[in-house]
């Protein structure tokens, strides 16, 4: 079979620290882990946002979230995801191949992912799976074989096929007896977190995501990498269809993260959406169908807007010039080749963003954005009714990649934080000038205002909470 195969595989919640090809203590992805030896890994890899859909704007298109940012009226500006569509002069990914003569589908286990926000252009085939009342096959396997069926109707045509994985978000409403038990919680994490009343909220677990009972941190962890082994088991089902239909020599598999999960690092409880390496680290796996050095780690720091421009030219196809992203095929080939000297991500929960070196990040944080009252109340506590002093943190993230919220982050050298000064005023510059000329109506800066960062340092609040 002469056609060629590419699947991208997006994984809801999936943090680079919790596998076990990635070095974690747990064997927690041997399927995965198998890719990885057949491919490469990139270790230092970094969503452009911690939410799905901002995520998912730069996983299809190539280009920072920002971009697609919508600023609407107060009453409105609430309910996080009518903030995000794609304009419509952007590339997109699914375009690029369709243009090129490949099948296109995206089969999608979230309604999240809804065609309204703009996902939709160059997909032939876009299906938001849903389950059916009673039925008692997941979403995930639903979604699978779904792209299973479409891939075999392809007969001898070359195909690119996105599959959404949202297993990780979905587990804390579907408990899995078996597989949260497959994992012994950890003696060192007894504490119990307090239990949120409503979904949206800091320093407490989500309603929606307790799972009963006094459960402790280490119950909370368990569960999660039980059910990242089930997942796992899924793929490897997945990877035996191609086996079986012939089809896995001749197919490019990417597997990555759009975003992590916090476990309590940095105020939030299995959920994510704010800018620490919890949220943001994630992997990426590449197994390429041709004769690309196997078994790998690449050092190079990467974004998620690199994936499209890389799966673009790793089968020889043009890339758009409004992408951000940059394709890595050089490092992926073996051949001389280097990754970002900075990555940025936006679009949490609050306005802000952060900005990742190879050793530094700069965060900035602004709680006054905080529209929903009940999470801006588990911010800020009993200061809630008062104005809240927006944060920029600067720190070694390779030393403390979770420093305290209030911890003092002096330490780093003035000329690197000047470097990071300098790589966030530029990235800045170059969204607000792609912003006004694909939504020249909208506020631009993705809720950023690069002077107050700068009044904010030179006022000393680097570090300080409020």
């Amino acid at each position: 079979m002469n056609s060629r195969g590419v699947l991208l595989i997006g994984i809801d919640g999936l943090r680079a620290d919790h596998l076990s090809c990635y070095g974690y203590d747990r064997v927690t992805t041997p399927t995965l882990d198998a890719l990885a030896e057949d491919g490469v890994a990139f270790t230092q890899m970094f969503t452009s946002s911690p939410v799905v859909i901002p995520a998912h704007i730069s996983l299809f298109t190539g280009i920072h979230p920002g971009v697609a940012r919508r600023f609407l009226p107060g009453e409105l500006e609430g309910l996080g995801e009518r903030r995000w569509r794609i304009p419509g002069r952007v590339s997109h990914l699914a375009v690029e191949f369709l243009a090129s003569r490949y099948a296109t589908a995206a089969f999608l286990d979230s309604p999240l992912l809804d065609p309204v926000y703009g996902f939709g252009p160059g997909f032939q085939v876009y299906e938001v799976l849903k389950k059916a009342p009673g039925q008692r096959v997941s979403r995930t396997r639903l979604s699978i074989d779904r792209f299973v069926t479409w891939m075999r109707n392809q007969g001898d045509k070359s195909w690119f096929a996105y599959l959404h994985l949202h297993a990780l978000e979905d587990s804390w409403a579907r408990p899995d007896r078996e597989w949260e038990r497959f994992f012994e919680p950890r003696a060192e994490l007894s504490q119990v977190p307090p239990v949120g009343n409503i979904d949206a909220t800091f320093f407490a677990v989500p309603r929606s995501r307790w799972k009963g009972g006094a459960r402790t941190l280490g119950d909370y962890e368990a569960a999660y990498d039980g059910h990242l082994r089930k997942l796992d088991a899924e793929i490897e089902r997945l990877l035996g269809h191609l086996r079986r239909s012939g089809r896995y020599e001749n197919t490019s598999i990417y597997v990555v993260g759009t975003h992590g999960m916090q476990l309590g690092e940095a105020g939030l409880y299995v959920s994510s959406g704010r800018y620490s390496q919890a949220d943001l680290g994630v992997p990426w796996i590449v197994r390429t169908a041709d004769s690309t050095p196997r078994g790998r780690k690449i050092d190079a720091l990467v974004s998620l807007v690199d994936v499209p421009p890389t799966l673009l030219a790793m089968e020889g196809l043009a890339v758009p010039r409004g992408m951000h992203g940059h394709s890595r095929a050089d490092l992926i080939l073996g051949l001389d080749g280097q990754g970002a000297d900075f990555v940025f991500a936006s679009g949490g929960i609050q306005e802000g963003c952060a900005v990742i070196g190879e050793r530094y990040c700069l965060e900035y944080l602004a709680p006054e954005s905080l529209g929903d009252a009940e999470l801006r109340r588990s911010w800020l506590g009993e200061r809630s009714d008062e104005p809240a002093i927006p944060m920029v943190r600067f720190y070694d993230r390779l030393a403390d990649p979770f420093p305290a919220l209030a911890a003092s982050t002096e330490g780093p050298p003035r000329l690197e934080l000047a470097r990071y000064r300098k790589a966030l005023h530029t990235w800045l510059d170059n969204m607000s000038k792609t912003q006004k000329v694909l939504q020249p109506n909208s506020r631009s800066r993705d809720g950023v205002d690069p002077a107050e960062i700068e009044r904010l340092i030179e006022l000393g609040y680097v570090g300080r909470l409020r």
